[in-house]
């Protein structure tokens, strides 16, 4: 772990979690500050991690549940975290967004509305591969 690394990973997170909450976009220039960065520690295990960050997301906007932007930005983070670290981001991002959802559809059911909404995905994505980056 090299700590310019941490410092541009975990900032490119945090900005692009802010970026998506208002505007609902990704911005490229976070993803190549993202992958400069992997290129700091670069292995084999970057690529399959790139690889294995991005596929979920690849099939995700596939059946339109989310947008490209996430894609690149997941695949980019797995490029710095590597395989191991990814799978563990990813297991994070998995159970954060869960209890969103859980929590908002439970919401939204007590106040009788539609039980139908969209968020945006980077904060979770931040959520899960900014602690799996320390681990």
């Amino acid at each position: 772990m090299h700590w310019a690394q941490a410092l541009v990973f975990c900032g490119c997170l945090m900005g692009a979690s802010i970026y998506d909450v208002r505007h609902r976009l990704v911005d490229d220039r976070v993803c190549v500050a993202l992958v400069l960065a992997g290129l700091i520690t670069i292995s084999p295990a970057s690529f399959l991690g790139a690889l294995a960050g991005g596929l979920p997301f690849y099939l995700g906007a596939g059946f339109g549940k989310n947008g490209a932007g996430d894609t690149v930005l997941a695949a980019s983070a797995g490029f710095v975290l590597g395989l191991s670290r990814t799978l563990a981001g990813l297991t994070l991002f998995a159970f954060c967004y869960a209890l969103f959802v859980l929590g908002k559809s439970l919401v939204l059911k007590i106040s009788h509305r539609p039980t139908r909404f969209t968020c945006p995905l980077v904060p979770f994505i931040a959520a899960g591969f900014i602690p799996a980056y320390f681990l």
